[in-house]
């Protein structure tokens, strides 16, 4: 009688991102990706971490921003929660300094939000601290992950504009420029539009206005 191979336990994912749409998209191909599946799903941080502390989870999927929360600096905490859950980290603007502080964090694997499904599982299944996955060919300077309407925004910002006059400036929603903001939040790695414009500042990135 031929003896038969023990099936390999699936990976457990918990995913932790405040845009349900592609939470509920990302969960639903990770429980038809054989040998994987999804735990659970968390929209925000306070959320993540409660699930995080009652489920047995083997890997958390985390968004950089979670709405005000930054979630490079809770890798620590998420870690503290479940010391043998692997961390991999999706953003929308990867840069160099992120990937940094997620690897110096302990994360398995900081990843653009437009990388492969079978990438993102590959990484899911075998990245570690000691052997992460990480973007290549990430931007040194974080003005290089904007595009022409976001600097667009964060230079109007940095004149001290506030969102609803540069949304009559540039003939944008409230709700567009409110996203160009975020966008700038997590490209520079700020908590606030206010930080967003200290940093700017600071570091001598602030664009020029297009014509």
């Amino acid at each position: 009688m031929t003896a038969v191979a023990p099936v390999a336990p699936a990976v457990r994912v918990l995913v932790l991102d405040d845009h349900r749409v592609f939470t509920d998209l990302l969960a639903f191909a990770l429980d038809a990706t054989p040998s994987v599946s999804c735990a659970a799903t968390a929209a925000t941080l306070d959320e993540g971490r409660r699930k995080l502390a009652a489920l047995e989870v083997d890997v958390v999927v985390i968004d950089v921003h979670l709405g005000e929360d930054d979630g490079l600096t809770a890798l620590a905490s998420l870690a503290e929660l479940r010391p043998g859950a692997r961390l991999i980290v999706l953003t929308g603007h990867p840069t160099a300094a992120g990937a940094a502080q997620a690897r110096a964090a302990g994360a398995s694997a900081y990843l653009a939000k437009d990388t492969r499904l079978d990438d993102l599982v590959d990484a899911i299944r075998t990245a570690s601290p000691e052997r992460p996955r990480i973007t290549p060919g990430l931007p040194s300077s974080p003005l290089d992950t904007l595009s022409p309407r976001e600097r667009d925004v964060l230079a109007l910002l940095c004149e001290g504009r506030r969102p609803a006059d540069i949304a009559h400036e540039l003939g944008l929603s409230a709700h567009t420029v409110r996203d160009h903001v975020k966008a700038l939040r997590e490209a520079l790695g700020a908590r606030s539009q206010l930080e967003v414009v200290s940093i700017a500042l600071a570091r001598g990135l602030v664009p020029p206005r297009r014509p």
